[in-house]
């Protein structure tokens, strides 16, 4: 069992976190200073450093925990994820859950590979299964897998962009749809 956190570092950390992703409704995570960081979430400097190297280091964190939250969603549900569609499922409901963090993330303003890096953890699986179950030799299949991935990037964008009015299951059927047909075209 990992050991509890201090509960005044706890609400300094998520004080920061929340100003960070305040901030990024206004500017780029690049525009953003530690000084002005500081002086919106009330918080000295020197406090800052004691957590994080730099505004990067904290937008980080905040990614990584909800990249642990996908994972334990995906953990979870492992066994009813039988293909792409239900995965696209899972991933679409966990990030409408979380749609105003996740709006910021993927925005203009946030880390522009983060929604990459979240397809790309199913990437060894995804290649194994397409070697495994359709035949396709491993270097084809990871050509298929980022061709795909970088087209499901886009999807997602454009629905978030468009406030997730799209249900999940039209997403969802719709991404599997393209992915089969790129499958279909390799074969």
């Amino acid at each position: 069992m990992a050991p509890k956190m201090d509960i005044r570092v706890q609400k300094t950390k998520e004080r920061l976190k929340s100003t960070l992703l305040a901030l990024l409704q206004e500017k780029s995570i690049d525009r953003i200073s530690i000084s002005e960081m500081c002086r919106k979430s009330g918080i000295n400097r020197n406090t800052f450093y004691q957590h994080y190297r730099d505004i990067r280091d904290l937008l980080s964190e905040v990614e990584g925990e909800f990249m642990e939250s996908l994972f334990s969603v995906f953990t979870i549900n492992g066994d009813s994820i039988k293909s792409v569609r239900d995965l696209m499922l899972v991933l679409l409901e966990t990030i409408k859950q979380n749609q105003d963090m996740c709006l910021l993330l993927f925005s203009e303003n946030g880390d522009k590979n983060f929604l990459r890096n979240i397809l790309m953890f199913a990437l060894p699986s995804a290649v194994e299964n397409w070697v495994k179950e359709l035949g396709m030799n491993e270097k084809d299949a990871t050509v298929l897998y980022y061709y795909v991935m970088g087209g499901a990037v886009n999807v997602i964008e454009i629905w978030m962009k468009d406030k997730l009015s799209a249900s999940l299951d039209e997403v969802a059927d719709k991404l599997n749809s393209l992915i089969l047909s790129s499958q279909n075209a390799l074969l």
